[in-house]
C-alpha cells in the first residue's frame, strides 16, 4: 500500500502541474533547460554545468518536488531554500566525497542520489527526515555499507543500493530491525563482498519477535553473501523456538541470495536442519519462492549448484536415510556371512512381532 501511495502521491503532483509554464533557457551561459510550475521545478540539458540552484524568490515555499538530473558539480548550497521539498531527484550529479547537507530538508518522502559519483553513505543524522521513504543511492562508488547510518530512517521502505563496489556489510542487524523496511537491493559488482559479523543468537530473536508483531515481507536482493551466513548456524536452530524460526524464513520468503564463487557446500547434516525448518513455513507457493529458486549449496564434485531447500539435494548427495544410518557402517564393514546372519535374525524377530 505505501508503493501504491508513492505513485499516487506522483500522480497527483503531476495533475496539479497543469498550469505550468516554460522558462527557458533559465540561467545565462548554460544550455540547462527549466521547467517551472506551482509545485514542482524541473532542470534538464546541463550536463552537470551547474554548482547551485536557481532561485525564484517567493516561488520556492510551494516546491515540493524537484528534478535535476546530470546538473550539478558540486552539492547545491541553495538547496535549503527550497524547505518543502519532498521528491528530490539530484542523480547523475557529481557529488564525490563532498559532505551533502540534508540538515534543511525535513520532509523528504523520495530521495534519489543515483550515478552522483558518491563513495560513502551521506550522513543521515539522528532524526533526519522522518518521512523519508523511498531512498537510491544506486551505481555509486560506495564499498562499506554500514546499517548505523539508517538507523534513524525509521519509516524507510525502500534501500537501493545495487551497482555499488560493495566490499563489506556491517551492522545489517540495524537495517533488518527497521520497522517499515520492505525491500533493500544490496546486489554488488565486486565478486568478493564479505558480511563483517554473523548476527548472534539474541539479535535474531529480538528481529523475529519484531517481525512477528508487524507481520511483514521483506525482500533482499544479494549476491556473493550466502543465505547460509545471514541466518543462524543450523547447530544453533534448537537456541530459537520453532515459531520464530518459522517467522524468519517467512518474512524472507520473497528474498534472493545469489552466489558464485563462494557458495558453501552441500552437507547432509546440515541439509537436513535447513529443510526441517523450511518445511514449518505453511506458504503454499515457498517451493517456487525466490528464496526456494536462489539459495544453494554447492555438491562435492564442486561444479553443480543445488537447492539448499530442495529434499532432492539429500538424495543426489547420496545422504543416508535417517532410519538406516546406525546399520549403514555396520553393514558396509561386515563379512558376507555376517550380514546374511544378521538379515536373518532380523526378518525372524520381525515376523515374530507381526
Amino acid at each position: 500500500m505505501c508503493k501504491v501511495y508513492q505513485l499516487l502521491l506522483l500522480f497527483l503532483l503531476e495533475i496539479t502541474s497543469i498550469k505550468s509554464y516554460n522558462i527557458s533557457p533559465c540561467i545565462p551561459n548554460t544550455p540547462c533547460q527549466c521547467y517551472l510550475t506551482q509545485y514542482s521545478f524541473t532542470l534538464s540539458n546541463c550536463s552537470q554545468a551547474l554548482s547551485d540552484l536557481p532561485i525564484f524568490n517567493s516561488k520556492n515555499t510551494n516546491i515540493t518536488k524537484i528534478i535535476a538530473r546530470n546538473v550539478f558539480n558540486q552539492w547545491p548550497i541553495q538547496l535549503c531554500r527550497y524547505s518543502n521539498i519532498q521528491i528530490l531527484d539530484l542523480s547523475g550529479s557529481d557529488f564525490n566525497s563532498e559532505f551533502l547537507d540534508f540538515s534543511c530538508l525535513n520532509y523528504l518522502i523520495h530521495l534519489n542520489l543515483s550515478n552522483s559519483q558518491l563513495n560513502q553513505i551521506p550522513n543521515f543524522r539522528e532524526n533526519f527526515s522522518n518521512h523519508l521513504q523511498i531512498l537510491d543511492l544506486s551505481n555509486n562508488h560506495i564499498k562499506i555499507i554500514d546499517g548505523i547510518h539508517f538507523q534513524s530512517l525509521n519509516n524507510l521502505i525502500s534501500l537501493i543500493l545495487q551497482n555499488n563496489p560493495i566490499e563489506s556489510i556491517e551492522n545489517l542487524e540495524y537495517l533488518l530491525n527497521l520497522t517499515n523496511l520492505q525491500s533493500i537491493n544490496l546486489i554488488s559488482t565486486n565478486l568478493d563482498t564479505t558480511l563483517k559479523q554473523s548476527l548472534t543468537i539474541n539479535q535474531w530473536i529480538h528481529i523475529a519477535k519484531q517481525w512477528s508483531n508487524s507481520k511483514k515481507l521483506l525482500t533482499i536482493r544479494m549476491n556473493n553473501i550466502p543465505f547460509q551466513l545471514i541466518i543462524p548456524n543450523p547447530d544453533q536452530f534448537e537456541a530459537i523456538p520453532k515459531d520464530l524460526m518459522k517467522i524468519i524464513l517467512k518474512t524472507l520468503i520473497n528474498s534472493t541470495f545469489i552466489t558464485v564463487s563462494n557458495t558453501p557446500k552441500c552437507n547432509c547434516i546440515h541439509l537436513r536442519s535447513y529443510q526441517r525448518m523450511y518445511s514449518l513455513i505453511d506458504y503454499r507457493k515457498k517451493y517456487t519462492s525466490p528464496l526456494f529458486e536462489s539459495v544453494k549449496c554447492l555438491m562435492p564434485h564442486g561444479i553443480t549448484h543445488a537447492r539448499l531447500f530442495d529434499r532432492r539435494t539429500t538424495i543426489d548427495l547420496r545422504c543416508p536415510l535417517l532410519g538406516k544410518v546406525s546399520f549403514f557402517p555396520f553393514l558396509q564393514s561386515s563379512s558376507s556371512s555376517l550380514n546374511y546372519t544378521f538379515v536373518s535374525f532380523l526378518m525372524f524377530y520381525l515376523l515374530f512381532l507381526f
